[in-house]
Order: C-alpha cells, then structure tokens, then sequence
C-alpha cells in the first residue's frame, strides 16, 4: 500500500514548528542557562568588587593612620618635652602643667583628625601614659616594647572586640626625636573600620559577610560576628561564594562571602516565568502556523508552474516578467527591485569605504609632528634664559633630551654610553624635585660601546627612588653600577647594578615581586619594571640574570646580567 505523501501543506507547517518553533524553545533554554551562567559571573564580579574596594579603602586609612603617627616628630616643642623627661622619675608629677597642656593638645589634635579614630596614647620611656578618647586597653609592656624593635617604623595590630562590642583597629609607633635621633616615646593610635559595613549595599548586610584574615587563615575580624577567632575551613563553605582581597600592607587577606541561594532567587522567579512564556509562544505559534500555511501555499501553487518555465531558461530572474497583480506578481517585482538596489548599495558602500580610508589617512598625515614638542620646549628655554630664569631653562633642556632619546627613531639597541647619558639627564632633573637624594653613578669605560636596549636602566632608578627613598621621608642614596664581569669559560658579560638606602621590604614581599615578573604575561605599552623584565626576557631570550635583594629599613638592591655584546 502506497502512502499518501502529506501535502504542500502539511509539510510546511512541520518545517515550521521543526526550524521555528522548536530551535525557539532550545533557545530559550539556553538563554535561561546563558543568564544563570552571567549572573553568576556579574554576582561574583559584583562581590570582587565590594571586597576589593573595602580591602583598598582598608589599606588607604591604615596608610593614612600610619602617616597620622608619625606627626608627632615634626612638632620641635612636643619632643623637646619628651626628650626633657627621658630620664624622669617622677611620673606624670614631673611634667609641668604647660607641659601637659602641650601634649594634651597634641591629643586632641590627633583624636579630632577622623571621627573614626578611637583613642590616642602617648608613653614615655618611663612609661607614664598620655590618653585622649575612649580607654582602649590598659597600659603594658608588651605592645611598647615591640613596637620599639622596629625603630620608628610603625606596627599595625591586629583588631580586637571590646566588651562593649566594639572591634577596633591600632598602630603603634617609637617616637624618635630626629634632632637627637633618641627614642623618647611611643604612640599608640586606636581606630574603628567603620567602612566595611557597606551601608550603601544592604543586600550585602543582610546575607554576605566580610571576614578579615591573618597569615594563619584565622579570623581576626567579620561582619557577623560568628567566625573570630576561627579558622576558616572554605571546602565547607561551597554553598556560598568568596572572593579575597590580599594586603600587602597588613599580609591580611579580606574575604568577602555570599550565599548562592540568595544570588539566583531572581533566577528561579524568572525561570518559571519563562516555561509559562514557551507553553503560550508554543501555543500561538502553531495557531499561527496553520494560518499562515494556508495562506501561503495557494499563490505558491499557482506560482509554481511559472518557475518551471523560467528554470529552462537558467532562471535568469531579472528577465522574467509577470503581468499579473496578485500576490506573486508583487513579489517578484518586489525582488527584482530589491537586486537591484543591493547593487546600488554595494557600490555606495564601497565609495563610502574608500572615502573613509582617504580620510584616515589623511588624518594621519596632518597629526602633530613630535618635533613640534622639541620647538615648543626649545622656545621655554630660550624665554627662560631671556628672563634669566636658569632652573627653567636647564630643566626644559633637560626634558626635551628626554623625549628626544623616549619617543625618537631610535633603535630598540643603544650603546651604553648612550643609556648612560641619558640616565644622567635623568639624574639632574630627579635632583631638582629631590635634592636631598643623593646619586652615585659609576660605568667602566670598557663597556661604553657596547650594545644593550633603551629604557633598561631608568625604570629601575625611577623605582628606587618612588618606592624606595621617598616613602622613608628624609635624604638617602641611589648608587648605579654598570660594568663587565667575566666567567669561568671566558665570555664577557654585562652588569647593571642599583642599590637604594630606601625603606626596603621583607623577604615575603620581594619573594612576592618576582614572583609576578616571572609569571606576568607581556602586554604592550608601559616602561614600568614589569616592561623592564619582559624586554629582558624576550631579548636575550632566557640567557640573563635578575636578581632582587631587600632589607626592610635598609634599602633594595637590583642586579642585572646580560650577554655583552659589541656595537660595530
């Protein structure tokens, strides 16, 4: 028995509901999943970014509180007092009443400066106290005498909960007369973090949580109260999602954490409203179908025998021509004309592009010549000297031989001479902005043509110097070495060598630095020491030598080895 094969009819509603209605559904599926998988992503983002905020607002006021401490040194009548009473045995009877005043001013000077700082204290060497504020702890020994072993840097100690429970934050730091450079007291600044509740994100209070963590992953700090003082155990917390936030300034770590329960309620509330959206787009969809079949397939009926004729002729469908006015008629009226106006689009669009690139080009050529910069800086200088203003002029000279050696034609390869040269021009213009560092630059005439990258040196000086001299608030030493070491099969090899008497970092830090040179992935632009190592690396192509040495309170020493090699 033969089959009836289902009509026009028929099987155009099937392609219908098969290509249409049904890659819909998936799609809708997909998407579903798509905006779970999104939202999760954007929850976690959202959640990175809570935490990271507080961890660098965190880190800003302990910097701040710590930069806070160190005031009392600065005021010449507050530590000649405390310098008067080193050797004072009479407690706090010894100090007069204009004594006292003074240094209660300074108190309240200190306890007025931020509203969340909790209470200020002041021990001399005898261990007569000063207090200002909310009484904090009682006065012992153990916090002043470590905090005396770091020498005038300043200690940041944990938080702890008061009875009243209050969690409050301190730094400590030995004051140290710098006209005598003798200790003469110790500071002790309490503060409340009143920033990590993020009253600006209350879905975040009601279910999240911040937790702050030591070395050890014990909590010293959190939101909700529940976890001081425990150790965190996060396999058994895969219910809820943490991000953290590590400070290189405490070596604590902020956590932040939220339920993902509370992340996709609105996923589920949107996922039922979805399959109710499927079950009626299902439903009108075939009413639709069967509609429009119906409609369709009679003209395409009639159409059909038309087409036949015009396959024979290679289906050249800009010479068919209907004179009906049906449907069909107006179709292939419609499409004729549509051909016709792609091509027209086609060629407009092709102008139109050849057009653009013109102007591109264009533009490109009229962009500011960078010799307009060397004029300009050539003109300061030559009106400074009119005016006799010789810093001006010899800083301007100084800049434009900057720019001329940064962002002229030269070759990525220089001579070390050159490298050289430009590291003291660089040196002079440092000097103006910071007179009271001192350089010391040495280079062995051997090497002096021999050839190495631009911008190697500079990066590493600049680095000394922000990050080295700077943060330690008095003179210090930058010492630049670039000569020749021989090895054990004879090959000469070039070394560069810059030490600083900066404030230095302790091993976990430096440890922490290479590790991100070694792992960082190259990208372009920047002249930091990150783009230092990477240009290393990719042009001596492992054949080198990096080496980082620090001291805390002593200062950073850099090393660099790379093949000699020869200019012509």
């Amino acid at each position: 028995m033969i089959r009836k094969p289902l009509s026009f009819q028929h099987r155009l509603m099937l392609v219908i509901l098969l290509t249409v209605l049904l890659p819909s559904v998936l799609l809708n599926f997909l998407t579903f999943s798509t905006i779970k998988t999104q939202m999760q992503e954007d929850a976690i983002t959202w959640l990175k970014g809570i935490t990271e905020n507080s961890g660098r607002t965190m880190d800003s006021y302990i910097q701040l509180v710590k930069g806070i401490t160190k005031n009392p040194e600065y005021d010449s009548t507050l530590m000649n007092i405390f310098e008067k009473h080193r050797f004072n045995t009479n407690g706090l009877y010894g100090y007069s009443f204009e004594e006292q005043v003074q240094i209660n001013g300074w108190l309240s000077m200190l306890r007025e400066m931020d509203n969340n700082i909790y209470a200020v204290n002041f021990v001399d060497l005898n261990g007569n106290r000063f207090h200002l504020g909310k009484d904090y702890v009682d006065i012992n020994k153990e916090w002043i005498n470590k905090t005396r072993e770091y020498n005038g840097g300043s200690l940041v100690w944990p938080p702890e909960k008061l009875g009243n429970g209050e969690t409050v934050f301190s730094v400590t730091r030995t004051i140290i007369n710098p006209n005598s450079f003798h200790m003469t007291a110790t500071i002790q600044l309490v503060f409340q973090l009143n920033f990590l509740t993020q009253t600006d994100n209350k879905n975040f209070l009601q279910h999240g949580d911040l937790l702050v963590l030591d070395r050890k992953d014990q909590v010293i700090f959190d939101l909700s109260g529940k976890w001081t003082g425990e150790k965190m155990n996060w396999d058994s917390q895969d219910q809820n999602f943490h991000v953290s936030y590590n400070s290189n300034l405490t070596g604590w770590r902020l956590v932040g954490t939220l339920p993902e329960d509370v992340l996709f309620q609105k996923v589920d509330y949107l996922r039922k409203w979805i399959l109710l959206a499927n079950i009626v787009f299902i439903l009108l969809t075939m009413a639709i179908v069967y509609l429009l079949s119906y409609r369709i397939t009679r003209p395409l009926w009639n159409l059909s025998r038309v087409m036949q004729q015009a396959s024979k002729t290679n289906f050249i469908i800009d010479t068919i021509s209907f004179k009906r006015r049906d449907e069909i008629g107006m179709i292939t009226g419609s499409f004729n004309q549509m051909v016709r106006r792609i091509h027209n689009l086609i060629d407009t669009v092709t102008e139109t592009e050849r057009r653009r690139k013109r102007s591109e080009i264009e533009a490109l050529q009229s962009q500011i010549n960078p010799h307009f910069l060397y004029n300009t800086l050539s003109s300061i200088t030559m009106q400074a000297e009119l005016d006799e203003n010789y810093k001006i002029s010899d800083m301007s000279a100084l800049l434009g031989k900057l720019l001329r050696y940064s962002i002229g034609s030269q070759e990525e390869w220089v001579e070390v001479r050159q490298e050289c040269d430009y590291i003291r021009t660089y040196i002079r213009i440092m000097q103006y902005r910071f007179p009271l560092i001192q350089f010391d630059l040495h280079i062995d005439e051997s090497v002096n043509h021999w050839l190495m990258i631009r911008l190697l040196i500079q990066p590493i000086v600049e680095n000394a110097i922000i990050h080295g001299i700077v943060p330690k608030g008095k003179e210090g030493q930058v010492s630049i070495h670039v000569g020749v070491k021989e090895v054990e099969d004879g090959e000469s090899r070039l070394f560069i060598s810059v030490k600083d008497s900066g404030v230095g970092m302790d091993q976990h830090a430096v440890d922490e630095t290479m590790e991100r040179l070694k792992e960082y992935e190259a990208q372009p632009g920047g002249i930091g020491l990150q783009n230092v190592y990477n240009r290393i690396a990719l042009s001596y192509e492992g054949d080198f030598q990096f080496v980082m040495q620090s001291k805390l309170g002593i200062g950073t020493w850099f090393y660099i080895e790379i093949p000699g090699r020869i200019g012509a």
